[in-house]
């Protein structure tokens, strides 16, 4: 799915208080089989141009655009294009509507056309997927699940439906070491096949992993777009918006300083790993700012 963001001008509007703006032109496209990570201080509008880009809200001024078609054009528009989307939410608990896990899965199947044996078989190898039990956590409330199992289940209904773009905020925070895996994952299988992912995070070390380009907000504006091998490799750039590079690019920086690596651009752990005299023994990374529920996994990475 191609998005298409116009000369976007939103504001959010309080009660009792004068209007705060968010964006005041902001133009943006999002290409098909895009994967985009979205960064920015609290309050710059990641989770804000997610919703404008998703449909979600309208913006006050400029167009919005789903693959040429405008999400705010009447019922059949909106729902031909957030039928082919999937979000995952910053808040996970907000999106779940039902009064257990596998009636969640059957109800956002069912809009999209999946009968219900199908739905179930979806579900039971989503939930695999994402490091929960299907018979145990199916039959549980939605909400009475941990902050790491929400996310876990809002991305597995997410790569249920099998949509055409995924739009997802924070989806790391809050999850141990091996949930991020476990999301790592999923997201690259949707990237891998061919979907447009849209990310918004503080997880710079997520983006390292699954992101193909980057944008920094600031200021009522995009103050940064490029590929994610060099925004996330400029320290300056970073930094001024509150961001160190990732775990990887800095041991990898500290390793070509110690003649034990060439010049070679390492992002991605896998990376890092296939480089000639290096064991990796891990991952120590604090991703997503949110707490590790299942404890901690201590690794680092080291010359042989």
């Amino acid at each position: 799915m191609n998005f298409t963001a116009e000369h976007i001008r939103f504001s959010h509007t309080a009660r009792h208080s004068a209007p705060s703006e968010v964006f005041r032109d902001l133009t943006l496209t999002v290409r098909s089989g895009e994967c985009v990570g979205i960064l920015g201080r609290e309050g710059s509008g990641k989770t804000t141009l997610l919703n404008l880009l998703g449909g979600l809200i309208r913006p006050d001024g400029g167009s919005i655009r789903i693959d040429g078609t405008d999400p705010h054009a009447g019922p059949e528009g909106r729902n031909s294009v957030r039928l082919r989307m999937g979000f995952t939410f910053q808040f996970p608990e907000e999106q779940f509507l039902r009064q257990t896990v596998a009636e969640e899965f059957a109800d956002v199947l069912r809009l999209r056309g999946i009968p219900a044996p199908d739905a179930r078989a979806r579900m039971n190898v989503a939930l695999e997927k994402m490091g929960l039990d299907p018979g145990e956590t199916g039959a549980r409330s939605p909400f009475s699940l941990s902050l790491g199992e929400s996310r876990r289940l809002a991305l597995a209904l997410l790569e249920s439906i099998r949509p055409l773009a995924a739009l997802c905020d924070e989806p790391t925070a809050g999850l141990d070491a091996s949930g991020v895996s476990s999301a790592v994952s999923a997201l690259r299988r949707l990237s891998g096949a061919g979907r447009t992912v849209i990310v918004a995070t503080h997880d710079v070390d997520l983006l390292a992993e699954i992101a193909g380009r980057i944008l920094i907000l600031a200021r009522g504006t995009i103050a940064a777009d490029g590929s994610a091998g060099d925004i996330l490799t400029d320290r300056d750039t970073l930094a001024r918006h509150g961001y160190s590079v990732p775990e990887v690019v800095s041991a990898a920086a500290a390793l070509r300083e110690g003649g034990k690596l060439d010049q070679r651009r390492v992002l991605r752990l896998d990376e890092l790993r296939a480089c000639p005299g290096i064991s990796l023994l891990g991952d120590s990374r604090n991703r997503g700012g949110g707490e590790h529920e299942d404890g901690d996994d201590d690794r680092g990475v080291t010359s042989r």
